[in-house]
């Protein structure tokens, strides 16, 4: 956690609103991309993002400054989409492109060729759709919320060597499928 995210933090957690509004935006993309590669839904991932906020600006006083702030957060996001996915009955399904193009345009950098990054991101999503739920939210913490493996154990509670071999068989298998659905190769 850098200083300036320290003293956000620390001013946070003795009720200064405009910290925790800064902490949102800094945090606030990473939280909604996780959220919207758990749920696929835009308005319902919009929904998980405010709520785990919610949740991270009452729990605040429970949290300790010295730690990650980051991790904290998406443990309470990994943690609530799963409480308001299973109130919802939400049934996981494909995120359409022109979803996953308007989240870019929100909260990505836009700077890539568009129809190179659909053929991608589809080709990505279709191998994605190849691993189990447990391997799908450990390559999204990952690569989705950038998280290091140990703030993954954190976040999912599991130990690291548990998070090192889901992880590197997710990416296994993902290889794999892109292998196949190129013909050969990468």
């Amino acid at each position: 956690m850098s200083i300036c995210e320290t003293d956000l933090v620390e001013r946070a957690i003795g009720g200064d609103q405009v910290a925790f509004q800064q902490l949102w935006e800094l945090h606030h993309g990473v939280a909604m991309a996780a959220a919207l590669r758990m749920c696929h839904q835009g308005s319902l991932a919009e929904e998980i993002t405010q709520g785990a906020f919610l949740l991270a600006w009452r729990g605040l006083p429970r949290f300790h400054a010295d730690s990650p702030f980051r991790p904290w957060l998406m443990r309470i996001l990994y943690r609530h989409a799963l409480d308001v996915m299973e109130k919802q009955r939400v049934h996981l399904r494909p995120v359409s492109l022109d979803d996953v193009m308007a989240q870019e345009a929100v909260y990505g950098d836009g700077q890539r060729d568009m129809q190179e990054l659909v053929a991608q991101r589809e080709e990505v999503r279709q191998a994605l759709a190849c691993l189990n739920a447990e391997q799908r939210r450990v390559i999204a913490l990952r690569y989705g919320a950038d998280l290091t493996e140990l703030d993954i154990a954190r976040v999912l509670d599991w130990p690291i060597g548990t998070v090192k071999s889901r992880l590197n068989r997710a990416r296994e298998l993902l290889r794999q499928h892109l292998v196949d659905t190129r013909g050969g190769g990468l």
